[in-house]
């Protein structure tokens, strides 16, 4: 406890938060994927902005759910892959696949397959595998969630019945009401953008080319998460000195 009340005394909490990811991506079980996430959702619409050229919208999807028998039509289920992150061009005719990798070795040969099925079945079928996940799974309200988010980017039209049932205690009959959800203008174009610690590309931001978008900022966070961002693009996973 003494520990902590001087380690607390001597630094922001900020500090605190990136140093213990700056120790803690170096134990075996320990996945920064999944803790620094949300601090590079506050800067990917800049950044995809900067990177692509084009504007892009503040709709942000994490954990996005590709439909397993949607992109590969000979395997039976309704499970799931999931996409780090989908955003959207401003004008909402392009979607970005993007996928967040904090160590180099961790990308995999399976996951860019399925990305570039996820492309080319179109965002269209993506969302009709989404509505038949909802039919399926017991996380109904969850997956509202996101259909409510998909509606209010412009891509699905939900019927007012199905708001009032899924407020309801029982949902007995929402999977009926949901076959009348109807998809909308998609996005008729797909890019795949990897974030990683290294390499260089028109699909690829490294940590540097990502620190370099937002070092420039004046506020704490924006300042202490970029030089995490050098650290984690230099010094390997269990390389710690």
């Amino acid at each position: 406890m003494m520990y902590l009340v001087n380690r607390l005394e001597g630094s922001s909490m900020i500090d605190i938060l990136f140093d213990r990811m700056d120790s803690w991506r170096h134990l075996p079980s320990y996945q920064l994927e999944r803790r620094a996430d949300i601090f590079f959702s506050l800067y990917l619409q800049p950044v995809l902005q900067a990177k692509l050229d084009f504007g892009i919208s503040p709709i942000i999807i994490p954990e996005f759910p590709v439909r397993i028998g949607t992109i590969y039509p000979n395997i039976k289920t309704d499970k799931s892959y999931k996409i780090d992150y989908v955003c959207f061009s401003a004008d909402t005719k392009t979607a970005i696949l993007v996928e967040l990798k904090t160590e180099g070795q961790s990308r995999r040969e399976s996951q860019d397959k399925y990305l570039v099925a996820a492309r080319e079945v179109g965002f269209t079928a993506l969302l009709d595998g989404i509505l038949k996940i909802f039919k399926a799974t017991n996380s109904k309200r969850k997956y509202f969630y996101l259909l409510d988010m998909l509606a209010q980017a412009g891509f699905l039209s939900i019927p007012a019945e199905m708001y009032e049932t899924i407020n309801k205690d029982c949902l007995q009959g929402i999977n009926s009401i949901a076959g009348s959800v109807k998809v909308l203008d998609c996005p008729q174009d797909a890019k795949i953008v990897y974030i990683q610690p290294n390499g260089d590309g028109p699909d690829i931001i490294s940590f540097e080319e990502f620190r370099g978008f937002i070092e420039a900022s004046d506020d704490l966070l924006s300042k202490r998460f970029a030089q995490s961002l050098h650290e984690w693009a230099t010094v390997k996973a269990g390389h710690k000195k």
